[in-house]
């Protein structure tokens, strides 16, 4: 997992970075100049993108609120991103455990400086696409002691994986929690036959970023979660979730040709 001192020093204002772009797109302020000329390049071809990732967020948060009403109290987060604008910990009570990580280890260090001392939290550098990871670590069972019936997120990272790589992570999840566990995710539901001229200018900015997009049909998701279940109601669209009207998904349909974004809560 390396020490925050060695992750500290690789931080690089001259270079773009997919976490502070991530933060520029919500409204945050942990971002440099080169992350905002990228962010302005991506909204050129896709202008749905900023709206694209609230809507992430505020699933993410939605889904939370849920989960926490069912007595959830320790979350395992992937792909987290910076902990601002509404993350896990900022709805939840105090004293909820979370554990954030990212691959990214210039984005697991702002996010130390953001989170400061609050020993409910840690933030670890992990790749989803190798979740054992981090369940191998330690700080699972430092956090969370042997309690392995817990809520997990994986939101708006599928489409940065691969199916086997989507499909591993899923099922080492599942093999390792506890029955009565949940899964809460977000992905978009992409038909690459219908991909238009600025969704193909996007797939190309993000594949120069070293950080290539997979798309898949929504269907091909429910394919690959398996054996995660769901439960109601089910997979619906992210504004539905979160009780507003569907102009994003309008947005991303006329940038893309497809890419509304859907939601759920599986359980194991």
């Amino acid at each position: 997992m390396g020490k925050e001192s060695d992750v500290r020093n690789i931080a690089d204002a001259s270079k773009p970075n997919a976490g502070r772009i991530y933060d520029y797109l919500l409204g945050g302020n942990h971002n440099f100049e080169i992350d905002r000329q990228v962010a302005k390049q991506i909204l050129q071809v896709a202008p749905h993108m900023s709206g694209f990732f609230r809507l992430i967020r505020w699933f993410l948060g939605e889904a939370t609120r849920r989960l926490l009403d069912e007595g959830f109290t320790k979350f395992l987060d992937f792909a987290s991103g910076l902990p601002t604008m509404d993350h896990i910990h900022q709805i939840a009570p105090k004293e909820t455990k979370v554990i954030y990580s990212d691959v990214d280890p210039v984005t697991v260090a702002y996010a130390h400086d953001i989170i400061g001392e609050n020993m409910d939290i840690r933030f670890v550098v992990c790749d989803v696409r190798k979740p054992e990871e981090i369940l191998k670590s330690g700080v699972v069972e430092e956090l969370f002691g042997n309690d392995r019936k817990i809520a997990i997120g994986l939101n708006g990272i599928a489409y940065f994986l691969t199916d086997d790589e989507f499909s591993h992570s899923v099922k080492v999840l599942y093999d390792w929690a506890d029955k009565g566990s949940r899964l809460f995710l977000c992905d978009s539901d992409v038909t690459a036959a219908k991909t238009t001229e600025d969704g193909e200018k996007t797939l190309e900015i993000y594949k120069q970023m070293g950080q290539p997009l997979y798309l898949r049909t929504l269907q091909k998701t429910k394919e690959l979660i398996a054996p995660w279940t769901t439960e109601e109601p089910g997979f619906m669209l992210v504004e539905d979730w979160i009780d507003m009207d569907k102009k994003m998904t309008e947005k991303a349909e006329k940038t893309w040709g497809s890419g509304a974004l859907y939601g759920a809560i599986l359980k194991k």
